[in-house]
């Protein structure tokens, strides 16, 4: 699918723990990969729209890290189920995907978003930029908050989106353009004053950058903002209208230099060994993320089992984990 921008951000942030020479791998053409050599994966992002492109040929080695799965569905097929057991712990971007692996019997740990690790394009500007409103289709801002929000600033607000400006043409020529457009938006974002938005892959990359970033949200509880909430608070739409001073969120930044390091490590050392280092090194950090996620596979597949036994949120749990 070519309607979002921040999924070629999620490549872009991979590269540089890659080879110069590495190549982008089309997310929902995996399993068509030609490659006659072993090759290695680093598999990080959104999954996905088509589960029978999925998983990737043998001969491709994964780290999967910062994975959202979309449709629990995807785990009810038995193929991906066992590709995912082969190359866990699986790092997952979302507390809610890392116990949908977890009540499946699959080793999974809380990793965050590797968009975190994204550089600066640019000096940070705290004064003299634009203020920037970053949305599009999906939670597009009212336009109440959106003119609340500008009374707030005394400064009007430049609306931005993450909707691709190329969308045909071959995958190498929309990743190559994809780049340019969200190099550009990442530079925009660094010369803002501030930026507000309702999106996840803008507030990342905004953070990791120490760009002034302001995720405000219909739903701020929203399982999949767990990888924000972690280092900011989050306003709902209703608290912006509530308010009569709109300030800049604190920063954790001891937390979200800790998540950098972490991921940057794990990716690092992963393409330096071409396999999953969780799995494989007896590094104290790794070994200890190993366990536990070994651990809470076996407790939470023992739960999921008996609650489906004794009936307890039985409907529920068989749409996720029947087969």
């Amino acid at each position: 699918m070519r309607n979002n921008v921040g999924d070629v951000l999620q490549g872009m942030v991979a590269a540089p723990f890659l080879p110069e020479d590495a190549q982008p791998v089309d997310r929902e053409a995996t399993r068509e990969l030609q490659i006659e050599e072993d090759a290695f994966l680093l598999a990080n992002g959104w999954y996905m729209h088509n589960f029978d492109s999925f998983p990737p040929p043998p001969n491709v080695t994964p780290l999967y890290i910062s994975v959202h799965i979309a449709d629990s569905k995807m785990l009810k097929i038995k193929r991906i189920r066992d590709h995912f057991k082969e190359h866990a712990p699986i790092g997952c971007r979302d507390r809610k995907t890392e116990k949908l692996f977890l009540g499946w019997g699959i080793p999974a740990y809380y990793s965050g978003c590797l968009t975190v690790t994204t550089q600066k394009r640019a000096p940070i500007k705290n004064i003299t930029g634009e203020a920037l409103l970053v949305d599009n289709v999906d939670h597009q801002i009212p336009e109440e908050v959106k003119e609340k929000i500008e009374l707030l600033l005394g400064k009007s607000l430049k609306r931005v989106s993450h909707d691709p400006e190329f969308t045909t043409g071959s995958f190498d020529n929309y990743v190559i353009e994809g780049k340019k457009q969200m190099n550009t938006l990442l530079k925009r974002y660094c010369e803002a004053e501030v930026i507000v938005t309702t999106k996840i892959h803008c507030t990342l990359p905004c953070l990791g950058m120490g760009a002034n970033v302001i995720l405000i949200h219909p739903n701020p509880g929203d399982p999949r903002l767990e990888t924000v909430r972690e280092f900011m608070p989050i306003y709902s739409f209703k608290d912006i209208l509530g308010l009569d001073v709109l300030q800049q969120p604190a920063v954790d930044t001891e937390r979200l230099a800790a998540r950098k390091n972490i991921l940057s490590a794990i990716a690092k050392d992963s393409v330096a060994e071409g396999r999953n280092i969780i799995k494989h090194s007896n590094k104290p950090v790794y070994k200890k993320i190993r366990r536990s996620s070994k651990r809470n596979a076996k407790l939470y597949r023992l739960a999921v089992k008996i609650m489906l036994t004794v009936g307890v949120k039985k409907e529920q749990l068989q749409k996720v984990y029947s087969v």
